[in-house]
């Protein structure tokens, strides 16, 4: 987008085989107008760990909420629980 390759029509095509690499794809509109689309490809990553707490966070930040409640447990051995 910093050398405006966005607003010539390579550029949208570029966008438009992205996006229909994603979750939801292209609608049925886009299809029929950009029928020569390839999408590319995803990377599948395997990880067993976290390998940032800041990977967590931009889940979180552009997706969802995450909410820790505590709650006094006496049961538990220091007293509280989540």
């Amino acid at each position: 987008m910093s050398n405006n390759e966005h607003l010539t029509i390579d550029g949208l095509h570029n966008i438009i085989n992205i996006k229909s690499s994603m979750n939801w794809s292209l609608s049925d509109l886009v299809k029929s107008e950009f029928i020569n689309f390839t999408p590319v490809e995803r990377l599948i990553i395997l990880t067993n760990n976290i390998p940032d707490s800041n990977w967590i966070a931009g889940f979180i930040t552009g997706e969802a909420t995450f909410d820790v409640l505590i709650l006094k447990e006496n049961s538990f051995k220091i007293g509280h629980r989540t």
